[in-house]
């Protein structure tokens, strides 16, 4: 079937381009109902300090005000399992929430904030992770004596987690080379098209949430759990949910809007505004890297050591996770050393939550460890292409759960897949570039022009593709179309076109045939959503286990009617036929309407069930990426112009090209904003994030990349045996490598490594002592 595919791995427009393009998709700002009201946030001005008083006579006596929350009168339940209260007597960062208030207009809510007396006991404050793992540094949660986070099973007494191969001790003594460096990494916002909107709803005690997350079951269940009421009772719809890039977990918003709308009897609408959104929303974990490498004079990687500190924010509920990912895939497994023991802790502090964004760990281990890799190949004196050729993963080597390490367990050892040929990704990059003819050496740039000098690099890298149990149903239309369930979200990647595809080529429809519903809980299959590049991974492999149902049903009913058996049958055309004689035939629409409802049901199997065909052993679903930044730097004043990025991406399979390719182009602007753009700028006396806005929050736009002629986006096609038509979840990979192939770059440029969290004019300027 896969060598005739007529819908899998062509261009279709996207589902919702015509909508969207015309301005007629709903989002959930867009949602008014009668009556409906506005709620708008207290939030503090201190990072630390205890609310001594709270006083909200004058707010809720204001004309327009129906209701406010504070601490006092709100449940003492921790949404998504954080650290926090949904609102707490204790805050512990700039913009934490204070108290919430539900008024006729969004203006008399703003108002009303103003008429709300607090009273507060500062407290001392810690922004920087080491500062705050410090005996006397101040304790964001005194209960626990100390600011290193041991929530996780699998942290030691002191706090840390970890995962060791071999023996480090003796890999160090045996090395003929030791390279070794301290590396950081940047915060990052996810800056989401649009900011967070959520609309609660009560009708007597059942409860109708319309919510902008990425994770519809998850914020489901939590609503029910902390309202304390059946999920029967709760109905979540999520509509045209915009651009996550990891954060769109709306932990407390859908929980107090709901509260508020059951006090006023009204319905409520929160919506953050872009500083509200730049304020609470997860940030990149911030890394500080402690590494070391351990090399045979033939370039052979033997040992490596990473001890890394993380930033976590005021919470742990994602951070440690993130961690764990980079401990056990980009410090572990990209190099194929004997010897590594990577290790690392999480460290509260008091900045707003850190956790989950594009490449989740896997970014910020990539920045740390390619870095030290170029340095590496130098003290060898090999070339950087060819030292990652002798060196990268491949097909067979060895690969650990990053959740069996936050638990405590064994890391379960599994092995990289066959559809990894990192080699070959690595020529790809390389030959689109034109590395042979651009690389000079070591200590030789490759142009220069008065103060300016070209430099090129390269870095790989790899990330997970989520691959989780995930359901989604397929029922069929008596008009032979198909509509498609999922509890999957098409938050702008382009999910429920791929679906579309998937399903129209298993059922043999035209991609027009099939419709991708958005989450509706009582309609939902059951699924985790779409994060962890799981969308094509588990949520459109569910899709196609659920189109193979449906067309098994259809078979055997065609098989009834034309008097053979299913086997001897195919589906193409929007017929049904015997492969023997195609004109005995009935119509897809004529074997809908005899089974009256053909649905079919699909489950993936448990990540367990991934085994490698040869050796029996567990697969972990992976993907990679390399890329080769070309680079101009200005050595007076320190700009940076980046001249040109050849990214070579594996995707298992393409699904549709298009989107694909965009996928890779979004990886480049996030990678290029992360290191050289978008810095947070926080007043260390105060705590205050100085520049929460579009204006002074620099993001990368189409004016600030190479032009399209410039980026060469390579496509590595190697189907995966378990992805639907061999494909697989690649988007995040698409930026891991784009950051340290420009700091390599940099390097080839000026001669002067840069081992801090951004390149910046200023940071260039200063690492040339200038």
């Amino acid at each position: 079937m896969v060598d005739r595919l007529s819908v899998v791995g062509k261009r279709f427009p996207r589902t919702d381009a015509i909508a969207k393009a015309k301005g007629e998709a709903a989002f959930v700002p867009d949602i008014q109902l009668p009556g409906m009201l506005h709620a708008k946030t207290l939030r503090s001005p201190y990072p630390h300090a205890k609310i001594v008083k709270i006083d909200t006579q004058k707010a809720e006596a204001l004309p327009g005000v129906m209701a406010v929350l504070t601490f006092k009168n709100v449940p003492k339940v921790h949404p998504r399992n954080k650290m926090e209260f949904l609102l707490n007597e204790t805050v512990r960062y700039c913009g934490d929430e204070v108290a919430m208030v539900a008024a006729e207009t969004r203006e008399i809510a703003e108002e009303a904030l103003a008429f709300i007396d607090v009273e507060y006991e500062v407290l001392p404050a810690v922004f920087d992770a080491e500062d705050a793992m410090q005996p006397e540094a101040p304790l964001l949660y005194p209960e626990l004596e100390s600011n290193i986070i041991r929530k996780s099973p699998g942290c030691d007494p002191q706090g840390w987690i970890g995962l060791t191969i071999g023996d480090i001790d003796k890999g160090f003594a045996e090395a003929e080379y030791i390279v070794e460096g301290v590396y950081e990494t940047p915060i990052q916002a996810t800056v989401s098209p649009m900011p967070r909107a959520t609309v609660c709803q009560w009708s007597g005690n059942k409860l109708t949430c319309w919510a902008d997350t990425m994770v519809p079951m998850a914020i489901w269940h939590d609503i029910a759990r902390c309202l304390d009421i059946p999920q029967s009772d709760v109905r979540l719809i999520v509509p045209n949910p915009v651009g996550s890039y990891g954060r769109k977990e709306p932990e407390k918003t859908p929980i107090l809007t709901a509260i508020l709308a059951k006090r006023t009897g009204r319905p409520v609408k929160t919506a953050f505004t872009r500083e509200e959104d730049f304020l609470i929303s997860w940030r990149r974990v911030n890394f500080k890297a402690y590494s070391k490498a351990g090399l045979k004079k033939d370039g052979t990687v033997t040992t490596l050591s990473h001890k890394v500190i993380a930033n976590c924010g005021a919470d742990a509920q994602s951070p440690l996770l993130v961690m764990a990912t980079s401990l056990a895939k980009s410090f572990a497994i990209l190099y194929r050393a004997e010897h590594v023991k990577s290790e690392g802790c999480g460290v509260f502090t008091n900045t707003t939550h850190h956790g989950a964004v594009l490449g989740f760990g896997d970014s910020e281990g990539n920045f740390c460890m390619e870095r030290l890799m170029d340095e590496a190949a130098e003290t060898v004196g090999m070339d950087p292409v060819e030292f990652r050729m002798k060196n990268c993963v491949r097909y067979g080597d060895a690969c650990y759960d990053r959740l069996q390490l936050i638990l405590g367990k064994d890391p379960r050892r599994g092995i990289v897949g066959p559809d990894i040929d990192m080699p070959q990704v690595i020529i790809k990059a390389a030959d689109s570039a034109g590395w042979r003819e651009k690389w000079h050496g070591w200590t030789t740039p490759v142009e220069i022009r008065g103060s300016t000098r070209r430099g090129i690099g390269f870095a790989m890298g790899m990330h997970h593709c989520f691959y989780k149990e995930f359901s989604a149903e397929v029922k069929m239309n008596h008009d032979g179309t198909a509509s498609v369930l999922t509890g999957s979200v098409d938050h702008g990647q382009g999910c429920y076109t791929i679906i579309a595809q998937v399903v129209a080529e298993t059922l043999g429809l035209r991609y027009e045939d099939v419709n991708v519903s958005s989450p509706d809980s009582p309609s939902m299959p059951a699924g985790f959503g779409n994060a962890g590049s799981s969308g094509t991974s588990s949520a459109v492999n569910a899709a196609k286990y659920a189109a193979d149902d449906a067309r098994r049903k259809l078979l055997e009913i065609a098989a009834q009617a034309l008097g053979c058996n299913p086997d001897e049958l195919d589906i193409q055309e929007r017929k049904i036929f015997l492969r023997s004689n195609p004109v005995r035939c009935i119509t897809i629409a004529q074997a809908c309407q005899k089974g009256l409802q053909v649905t079919g049901l699909g489950l993936l199997p448990s990540p367990d069930s991934l085994r490698d065909e040869k050796s029996g052993e567990l697969l972990n679903a992976l993907a990679i990426a390399a890329v080769v930044a070309e680079v101009e730097v200005d050595t007076d004043t320190g700009e940076l112009t980046i001249i040109k990025l050849s990214s070579a991406n594996d995707c298992g399979r393409a699904i549709n090209p298009t989107m694909t390719e965009n996928q890779i182009d979004l990886g480049i602007v996030l990678g290029n904003g992360w290191i050289r753009s978008e810095s947070f700028i926080i007043d260390k006396s105060t705590g205050v994030l100085l520049n929460p806005n579009l204006l002074d929050y620099k993001v990368m736009t189409h004016l600030d990349i190479p032009e399209k002629e410039n980026t060469s986006v390579t496509i590595v096609e190697n189907p995966t045996t378990w992805g639907p038509y061999g494909a697989k979840g690649f988007s995040e990979t698409a930026m891991v490598a784009v950051a340290p192939a420009i700091a390599n770059a940099i390097y080839n440029a000026i001669g002067v490594r840069m081992r801090g969290t951004q390149v910046t004019p200023d940071a260039i300027l200063e690492a040339l002592g200038k």
